[in-house]
């Protein structure tokens, strides 16, 4: 029953975004590709930087920004349209315990995180000509960041008395994340006081775990770091998500 609710929900994801194949396709291939083109080949062109030019250093940001942004397009997008045209109710109708559903969410949040990531890692393979040195610490890391924003989608919609001012919150979020999350630059570019609080940021950890996998020879962070700050993301995220979830779908009242 778990396996097949898991499949079936990811079957419905499937669906709705191939009915909508142009924005998928927009969103998956063609922002992206602008921003390798411009910031990678174009841009990295002209800024050399150690390790082999600025490309090495922001192309594994890009695939970490695919990565994290892939669980919210797939989870936000059903718990917000769950709100708008009441369709949550088909969710808590399920034979399944809400811990079920859970698992189901966040699932699926992993699964197109995972397919984002490799899209992105395969046009910068096209495009920038750059290929991950240590393809399993990529997997590990591009994993581990597609679950805690999974989580992290969860906790940011459903804390908040409604979806659609959760979904403010997650812009206003990702904002910082982006940019001071270690994406376009690496952590050792940082001085203080931004090196500080990039370390408070879960984007910096999986940016840096794959700028590790494609070239071990630019900076970056050493496995210990991310592996400690992604661990330590992961035990905040895992209960809160659980608490926020089964306080929210206890008692549905949306």
């Amino acid at each position: 029953m778990f396996v097949k609710f898991l499949l079936a929900l990811l079957h419905r994801n499937a669906a709705a975004d191939l009915a909508a194949f142009k924005l998928t396709a927009v969103r998956m291939l063609v922002q992206p590709a602008v921003y390798l083109f411009v910031f990678g080949y174009v841009v990295g062109g002209m800024l050399p930087a150690q390790g082999g030019g600025y490309a090495r250093i922001m192309a594994p940001g890009i695939v970490a920004i695919s990565v994290v942004t892939g669980p919210f397009v797939t989870i936000g997008g059903g718990v917000i349209s769950g709100y708008y045209f009441r369709t949550m109710e088909e969710w808590l109708l399920a034979p399944v315990p809400l811990r079920t559903l859970l698992a189901a969410l966040v699932f699926n949040g992993l699964c197109y995180g995972l397919a984002g990531g490799t899209v992105v890692a395969a046009l910068v393979w096209a495009i920038l000509g750059l290929a991950p040195q240590n393809v399993g610490y990529m997997v590990l890391t591009a994993t581990a960041g597609a679950l805690l924003f999974s989580l992290f989608t969860l906790v940011v919609l459903l804390v908040p008395e409604t979806p659609d001012k959760g979904q403010e919150v997650f812009s206003f979020l990702m904002m910082p994340m982006t940019f001071f999350g270690c994406t376009f630059y690496s952590y050792d570019m940082l001085g203080a006081p931004f090196n500080y609080l990039a370390l408070l940021l879960p984007t910096t950890y999986i940016a840096e775990g794959l700028r590790a996998a494609y070239s071990p020879d630019s900076p970056h962070m050493e496995a210990g770091t991310v592996l400690a700050g992604l661990s330590l993301a992961a035990a905040v995220l895992i209960p809160l998500a659980d608490w926020a979830f089964r306080r929210r779908f206890r008692d549905f009242t949306w």
